[in-house]
């Protein structure tokens, strides 16, 4: 359903819900009018999209055709769906996809932030390719690429998750190095490979609650 539509039926749906729960507030309600001017605008919307991290993605790739043309549609059909128009992917950290965790494309370390670095790519990323791709087909030309994490072994806590510090930035030194420049060179590795698939990733995202301790 439409933006649009959706604040069109606001002041009905808002009436109809609060018969459910009594006179009383259906006759509060009914005092309260809720204008909406569509014509004026007040900000400037890039789009709406949501994510299928952490193999979320799989239950959509791993549904039979039919049931998955079902739900494509419901997000990104113009005509019967939600349109959305952005797609998150996490960006994995961990070695393995335990726990429906993601995986990394470095699932070892190099063995200093100059070593040459072993990438690995499953042509799956948790699911999430297919989703990309299938969002392509609709339309969808924003794909945001988000880290949760940098891999353990680039961090002051040799841990990708549990807070910790990229080794290099201000306040963070680890005996292994500044990690810095091998961690940026290990997103656009994470660009490259979708570009290889045929997807652009428009935006990036190198941390995700940095405010996590």
């Amino acid at each position: 359903m439409y933006l649009r539509q959706v604040l069109a039926a606001l002041p009905a749906l808002l009436v109809a819900t609060s018969a459910a729960a009594g006179s009383d507030i259906v006759a509060r309600q009914a005092a309260t009018k809720i204008t909406v001017n569509l014509s004026t605008k007040y900000q400037t919307m890039d789009g709406f999209g949501f994510s299928e991290a952490f193999q979320r993605a799989n239950l959509i790739v791993n549904l039979q055709a039919a049931k998955q043309k079902q739900v494509l549609d419901i997000l990104f059909s113009n005509t019967t769906g939600a349109a959305f128009s952005i797609v998150r992917n996490g960006i994995g950290s961990t070695p393995n996809s335990n726990s429906d965790y993601m995986n990394s494309i470095l699932p070892t370390s190099p063995g200093s932030p100059s070593g040459t670095p072993k990438y690995v790519w499953d042509g799956k990323d948790s699911g999430q390719l297919f989703i990309s791709k299938k969002a392509q087909e609709y339309g969808v030309k924003t794909f945001y690429g988000n880290a949760w994490s940098a891999p353990g072994f680039m961090k002051t806590n040799n841990n990708d998750m549990n807070g910790g510090s990229l080794c290099g930035v201000s306040g963070a030194s680890c005996s292994s190095g500044d990690w810095k420049q091998a961690y940026a060179n290990y997103l656009v590795q994470y660009i490259k490979f979708y570009q290889d698939e045929g997807i652009n990733v428009t935006h990036i995202g190198f941390l995700n609650e940095p405010e996590l301790t």
